[in-house]
C-alpha cells in the first residue's frame, strides 16, 4: 500500500519537479547552488547559472550541471532578443533591469560588481548551441562599473562529450553575428579584475566550435581611459587548460587580455585545435614607452599525435614583456612554418611612439617531431633584445625551408643583401633556427611611386643583444637528419632606404641605399647627377655573444653561428660575437658543404669563441669547415670516443665521468704533416710541430689517466691512447676529510685549562664563560691540508666544595680547508658539548677532565677529480691531565685527550662507493707556562708558555671504489708555543677576568693563532 501511495504521489507531482528544473530564472537570489538542468528548455532569452547575483554579493562554490538536456539557442527570435538585451556599444550592459538575466551564456556563477569564486560547470554528452560556457563570470552592471575589481578566481568548466556550437544570425539593424560556442574557466569585465586558477577540461570526444580560454580579462575601457594611471590592473594567472580526445575549432589559451599574464599551462593531449598559446594578447597603459605588460612564465604542451591546424606558442604578442615561457610540441603536427616559443612583434602608444618591451629566457621544446619548417626559436623580439632563450629538439628528423624571409616576412634576406644591408655571405639556402633573434630595424620603402616620399618606418627597436641563447639538436636513440642554417643568437642593425616618388610631369626619382651610400637618380635624362651620400658608422656595440649550440647525434647539413651581428653602420669591433660555443658530441656527421662558425666576426673576438667534442664519434675531413673558434679545441673524452681529423689540431682534452674504468684505448686520430721518415709504427711521438693534444683532466675521482701519441700504421697518422688506471694517491685525498673534521673536533682543549685556570683564581662559587679563537693551521698528513677555523665555547661552572668544582659547556667550531697537493676545497662544521670537572689534591695541584660529545659534518668539492659530496656523523671523547704550580709564577701541565668519530659510507656526484673508517686521535700534550707576576701593568699580566702534542693515533682509513688507503695520518710531535696577556677587572659593574692569547705551531702541524678566555664573575 505504502509503494503504491507513493507511486500516485509521484504521478501527480511529477510535472510540477519537471517544471521547477526547467524554471531557468531560479537562482539570481545571490544564494549559492548546486544546480542540475534535467530537462529540455531551449530557445530562452536567459542566462542559466548555478547561482547568480544581481549586486547581491560574491558567488561564491555554485555549481551547474548538464546532462544531455537541450538549452540551447537556435531561433533568430531568442537571438535577437539576447543581442538587443545590451547596449551596442563597447560597454554591453543590460538595457533595462529585466535584462540583467538574459544572456547567450551557462556559468556555474553569476555576480554583477562581485567576485565569483570557486564555481563549476560540469556538462556531459550534451550538445549545446548558441551558448558560451563560463565557471564563472564577473559583469558590469553600469558603464561606470568598469573600474572596479570583481573577479573571477578558481573557477572550473568540464566538458565530456558533446559539442559546444556557435549560432550565426543577423539581428535587427547590424550584421550577422555569431552567439556563443566558447568556453571560458574564468570571465571578468573589470579593470582592475583578476581570472585567476582556473580551469577548463575538454575530453572524451567533445567539440568546441569557438575559442577555449582559462582565464579572460575582458576590460571595457576606452582609449581615453587607459591615458589614466594606474587604471588598468587584470590578472589572469595560474590557469589551467586541458584539452585531451577532443576538438577545438577556435583558440586555447590559457589566458586571454590581461596586463598581467603569468604560470598558465595549456595542454593538448591526442586532440586536434585550430591554434594554441599560453598566454594570448593583454593589454595595459598605452602611453608607456616601455611595456607593462606581463608574460610569463606561460606553458603550452602538445604532444600524443595531436594537431594544430594554425599557430603554435607560448607567447605571441606585440610589445609586452615575456620571460621563462615555454612551448613543448611531442609527437604532434603543426601546420605552421614558424615557430617561436615567444613572437613579439613591435606596437605604438597612443601617440605612435614604439613601445620597448623585455623578452627572455623561453624556451621551445620539439620532441619526436618529423616535418618541415622555415623557421624555429626560442625568442624573436622586435620590441627589444632577446636573452637566454633556449631551443631543445631531440629524437626529431627536420628539414627547414628557404623562404627568403624571417620574422613574419620581416627580414627579406634577398632584398636586403642585394642591397648590401645584410651580407651577401649570410646564408639564404635553407631555412634556420634561432635561439634567440632581435633587431635596431627602419626603413623607407614603397612598392609603388609616390607623389611624397614615404614615412620612416620602426619595424623593430633595441635589437642590441641577443646573447645566451642556447640551440641543441639532439638525434636521441638514433642519429637524425638536420637540413638547417643555426644561429645561436642573431642581432642586427638595418636602415632601409628604397622608394620612388613621381612628380606631375612623370618623372620618377629614385632613392636607394646600399651599405653607408643613398644614391639618388631620376628617369629624367637631363636631371642633374647628385651626389652619393655616404653615412657615417655609429657607436652602438651590437652583440650576439656566449651563445651555445649543440650537435648531438645528428647528421648536419647547413651552417652553424654561435653568433651573428651585421649592420652597415656599425663598426667591425662593435658588432660583438663573442665567448660562443659549439658542442659536437655523440655521433656528428657534417655534410661536406657545412660549416659551424664560433660567430660571423672573424675579425675580433673569435679567439674567444669555444669549439668542443664532446665524447664525439666521427670523421672530419676538412679543417675549413670549423672557423672563427680559439685555436685551441677542447675535447671532452670517455672510451667511447673515436675522432678521426685528416689534419693537425691543438685541443685540450678533458674527461667525462664514464671514463672511470681501467681501460686504454685511441681516441683520436690526427694526421701531421711533420716528417715521420724513420719513426717506426707504435712508437711514442711528441713535440709535434702542427699538432697536439693535451690531457688536461689527468684524474677523475680514483682514477688517474694519461694520453699518449703514438706513429699509426699509415703515413702520417698520430693515435692518441687514453690509459686510465686506479691511484692510491687519490684514494688518499679522500682520507684527509675526516681529518678535517677530527681537526676541528680536537681543537681548545688549552682554552678549556685556561678557564680551569680562571675558576681556581676566582673568589666566587660559580661563574659563566665565553672563549673564541682563531686558528690557521698546516697539518702534514701524508699529504696535507690547511685549515682556517674558528671556535667558540660557552658554558659555566660551580665549585661544590673548596677543592671541586664541575661545569658545562658547549661549542661550535667552523671553518675552511684546502688540500695540497691534490687540490680539495671544502667546509667543516663541529656542534658539540660536554662536562668538565677540577680536583685539587694539594695547595699546589689539581687533577682535570673532560667528557664531550657532538655532531660533525664537511664537504669535499674537488675540479681536480670531478667529486663533490658531503660526510656527516657524530663524535665523542674525553681528556685528563693534572696542573701542578711548583712555583706561584710557574705551571706545569700534562693530559691526554681521545676523540673518536664514527664511519660513514656515502656516495659522490661520480657515483663512486667511499667508505671511511671508524677514526680517532690519542694526543698526549704537556708543557708550561710562567706568569710574570711582578709585571703588573694597571692589571694586565704577562705570561709564556710552551707545549708539545704528541698524537699517537690520527689515522684515517678509506676505501675508494675497492681502492684502500691509510695513508692520511696526524700521527706525529708538534710543538707550540704562546705569549698571553691576562687581565682582571674587578669593577662591581662588570667583573671579569679576561685572557688574551697568540700563539705559534712547528712540527706535525705548523700554524698559528689567537684566543681569548672571559669569565663572568657575578
Amino acid at each position: 500500500m505504502r509503494k503504491f501511495l507513493v507511486a500516485v504521489f509521484f504521478v501527480l507531482f511529477a510535472p510540477l519537479f519537471v517544471q521547477a528544473a526547467q524554471n531557468i530564472q531560479i537562482n539570481w537570489d545571490g544564494q549559492d547552488h548546486s544546480r542540475e538542468i534535467v530537462g529540455d528548455n531551449p530557445n530562452k532569452p536567459l542566462a542559466i547559472v548555478g547561482a547568480g547575483s544581481l549586486n547581491a554579493g560574491e558567488i561564491n562554490g555554485a555549481s551547474l550541471t548538464v546532462n544531455g538536456a537541450n538549452i540551447s539557442i537556435s531561433d533568430p527570435a531568442i537571438a535577437n532578443e539576447i543581442y538587443h538585451s545590451v547596449t551596442p556599444d563597447k560597454f554591453e550592459i543590460p538595457t533595462s533591469s529585466d535584462n540583467t538575466r538574459k544572456g547567450a551564456y551557462v556559468a556555474g556563477g553569476a555576480a554583477y560588481n562581485n567576485n565569483v569564486t570557486n564555481n563549476s560547470v560540469s556538462i556531459t554528452d550534451t550538445n549545446l548551441t548558441g551558448r558560451d560556457v563560463m565557471g564563472g563570470v564577473a559583469l558590469i552592471r553600469q558603464a561606470g562599473d568598469r573600474f572596479g575589481a570583481a573577479s573571477a578566481n578558481n573557477n572550473s568548466v568540464s566538458i565530456s562529450g558533446g559539442a559546444v556550437n556557435s549560432y550565426t544570425f543577423t539581428p535587427t539593424g547590424a550584421t550577422s553575428t555569431v552567439l556563443g560556442g566558447n568556453v571560458y574557466g574564468g570571465y571578468t569585465k573589470f579593470s582592475k579584475g583578476s581570472a585567476n586558477n582556473n580551469t577548463v577540461s575538454i575530453t572524451n570526444g567533445a567539440t568546441v566550435q569557438g575559442d577555449v580560454i582559462g582565464g579572460f580579462t575582458d576590460e571595457r575601457l576606452t582609449e581615453e581611459d587607459v591615458k589614466t594611471d594606474n587604471v588598468i590592473d587584470t590578472k589572469a594567472n595560474g590557469n589551467y587548460v586541458l584539452v585531451k580526445d577532443a576538438t577545438v575549432d577556435g583558440m586555447v589559451a590559457g589566458a586571454r587580455g590581461a596586463a598581467t599574464a603569468e604560470n598558465n599551462t595549456v595542454v593538448i593531449d591526442n586532440s586536434t585545435v585550430d591554434s594554441v598559446v599560453g598566454a594570448d594578447k593583454g593589454r595595459g597603459v598605452a602611453d608607456s614607452a616601455a611595456s607593462v605588460v606581463n608574460v610569463d612564465n606561460n606553458t603550452v604542451i602538445v604532444r600524443n599525435n595531436s594537431t594544430v591546424t594554425n599557430m603554435a606558442a607560448a607567447v605571441t604578442n606585440f610589445s609586452v614583456n615575456a620571460k621563462g615561457n615555454t612551448l613543448t610540441l611531442d609527437n604532434s603536427t603543426v601546420n605552421m612554418a614558424s615557430i617561436y616559443a615567444v613572437k613579439m612583434g613591435l606596437a605604438t602608444d597612443v601617440d605612435k611612439n614604439p613601445v620597448s618591451a623585455t623578452v627572455g629566457s623561453n624556451t621551445l621544446n620539439l620532441n619526436n617531431m618529423s616535418d618541415t619548417f622555415t623557421e624555429l626559436g626560442g625568442s624573436v623580439n622586435l620590441a627589444g633584445t632577446a636573452n637566454g632563450n633556449v631551443v631543445n629538439v631531440t629524437n626529431s628528423a627536420l628539414t627547414l625551408n628557404n623562404s627568403g624571409k624571417f620574422f613574419g616576412d620581416t627580414l627579406d634576406l634577398t632584398n636586403l643583401s642585394a642591397n648590401k644591408l645584410l651580407p651577401a655571405t649570410m646564408p639564404k639556402d635553407q631555412g634556420a633556427i634561432f635561439g634567440g633573434a632581435s633587431m635596431t630595424y627602419t626603413r623607407k620603402v614603397n612598392s609603388t611611386p609616390t607623389e611624397e616620399a614615404p614615412e620612416e618606418e620602426k619595424v623593430s627597436i633595441g635589437g642590441t643583444n641577443s646573447d645566451n641563447n642556447t640551440v641543441s639538436l639532439a638525434g636521441g636513440d638514433s642519429v637524425k637528419d638536420v637540413k638547417a642554417n643555426v644561429f645561436g643568437g642573431f642581432s642586427a642593425y638595418i636602415n632601409e632606404v628604397n622608394y620612388q616618388t613621381k612628380d606631375d610631369s612623370g618623372v620618377i626619382t629614385t632613392v636607394k641605399k646600399e651599405g653607408l651610400v643613398t644614391k639618388t637618380t631620376s628617369s629624367d635624362p637631363a636631371a642633374e647627377a647628385q651626389e652619393p651620400e655616404e653615412a657615417k658608422q655609429i657607436d652602438d656595440v651590437y652583440s650576439a655573444s656566449n651563445n651555445t649550440v649543440i650537435l648531438d647525434n645528428i647528421k648536419f647539413n647547413g651552417k652553424v653561428y654561435g653568433g651573428y651581428v651585421y649592420g652597415a653602420e656599425l663598426k667591425d669591433q662593435n658588432m660583438l660575437t663573442q665567448n660562443n660555443t659549439v658542442i659536437l658530441r655523440n655521433k656528428v656527421e657534417l655534410d661536406p658543404t657545412a660549416v659551424i662558425y664560433g660567430g660571423n666576426n672573424g675579425l675580433y673576438g673569435f679567439s674567444t669563441n669555444q669549439l668542443v667534442f664532446d665524447r664525439t664519434i666521427g670523421t672530419f675531413t676538412n679543417k675549413d669547415q670549423f672557423q672563427n673558434f680559439n685555436d685551441w679545441w677542447t675535447i671532452n673524452a670517455d672510451f667511447k670516443t673515436d675522432l678521426h681529423f685528416d689534419f693537425g689540431i691543438y685541443a685540450n682534452m678533458t674527461l667525462d665521468k664514464s671514463t672511470m674504468k681501467e681501460d686504454s684505448k685511441t681516441v683520436v686520430t690526427t694526421v701531421t704533416s711533420t716528417d715521420l721518415t724513420g719513426v717506426r709504427e707504435g712508437d711514442i711521438v711528441y713535440n709535434l710541430v702542427d699538432s697536439g693534444v693535451v690531457l688536461t683532466q689527468k684524474k677523475v675521482g680514483v682514477y688517474s689517466y694519461d694520453l699518449t701519441p703514438t706513429k699509426g700504421s699509415t703515413g702520417n697518422e698520430i693515435l692518441w691512447t687514453l690509459t686510465s688506471t686506479k691511484d692510491k694517491a687519490n684514494a688518499e685525498v679522500y682520507g684527509q676529510l675526516p681529518l678535517v673534521g677530527l681537526a676541528l673536533i680536537s681543537e681548545g682543549p688549552e682554552m678549556l685549562t685556561q678557564t680551569l685556570n680562571d675558576l681556581w683564581k676566582s673568589d666566587t662559587e660559580q661563574n659563566t664563560f665565553i672563549n673564541g679563537g682563531y686558528h690557521h693551521t698546516r697539518y702534514e698528513t701524508g699529504s696535507g691540508f690547511d685549515l682556517d677555523s674558528g671556535l667558540t665555547q660557552a658554558g659555566a661552572w660551580k665549585k661544590f666544595t673548596n677543592d671541586w668544582a664541575l661545569g658545562i659547556f658547549a661549542k661550535y667550531a667552523g671553518g675552511s680547508y684546502k688540500t695540497f697537493p691534490i687540490k680539495v676545497t671544502g667546509d667543516a662544521n663541529v656542534f658539540g658539548g660536554g662536562l668538565m670537572t677540577s680536583l685539587r689534591y694539594s695547595e699546589t695541584g689539581r687533577l682535570e677532565a673532560t667528557v664531550e660529545a657532538g655532531y660533525v659534518d664537511a664537504k669535499f668539492e674537488s675540479s681536480e677529480l670531478l667529486s663533490t659530496f658531503k660526510t656527516k656523523g657524530m663524535y665523542y671523547g674525553a681528556s685528563a691531565g693534572f696542573v701542578e704550580n711548583p712555583l706561584e709564577d710557574l705551571s706545569l701541565y700534562a693530559n691526554f685527550n681521545w676523540k673518536r668519530k664514527a664511519s660513514d659510507d656515502i656516495t659522490d656526484d661520480l657515483d663512486q662507493k667511499i667508505k671511511f673508517d671508524t677514526l680517532q686521535s690519542m694526543a698526549l700534550r704537556f708543557g708550561g707556562d710562567y706568569a710574570f707576576n711582578f709585571v703588573d701593568w694597571k692589571g694586565v699580566i704577562p705570561s709564556i708558555g710552551a707545549s708539545a702534542i704528541y698524537e699517537m693515533d690520527g689515522e684515517s682509513t678509506v676505501t675508494v671504489e675497492d681502492v684502500k688507503s691509510s695513508e692520511a695520518s696526524m700521527k706525529g710531535m708538534s710543538g707550540r708555543g704562546q705569549i698571553s696577556l691576562a687581565y682582571h677587572n674587578q669593577d662591581t659593574f662588570l667583573p671579569l677576568h679576561s685572557v688574551l692569547t697568540v700563539y705559534g705551531q712547528v712540527g706535525k702541524r705548523e700554524g698559528f693563532g689567537g684566543e681569548v678566555n672571559i669569565s663572568f664573575e657575578f
